[in-house]
């Protein structure tokens, strides 16, 4: 990630889950605090949160990035999906 431009960092650091998938996933887990999952479900689930943290783990290194280059990065409004 450090070899992109400035352009693709906050591309990169503005990223975020679909919101179908993210209702989804709100889906998946106010059901499971119901009752329980099937076994497809659970995958699904699983699948959808591992894609949650790998997007917030691009969004921080995309910020520490932009951060070394000089950028503030303490306004949160600036990591807003565009």
């Amino acid at each position: 990630m450090t070899h992109f431009n400035n352009a693709t960092l906050w591309q990169a650091a503005r990223a975020t889950m679909t919101i179908e998938q993210r209702e989804r996933l709100q889906n998946l887990h106010d059901k499971q605090q119901r009752g329980k999952l099937t076994t497809e479900e659970q995958a699904e689930e699983q699948a959808l949160v591992s894609l949650y943290r790998e997007t917030l783990l691009i969004r921080a290194q995309a910020a520490v990035i932009l951060k070394m280059h000089g950028y503030n990065i303490a306004d949160p409004e600036r990591f807003a999906p565009i």
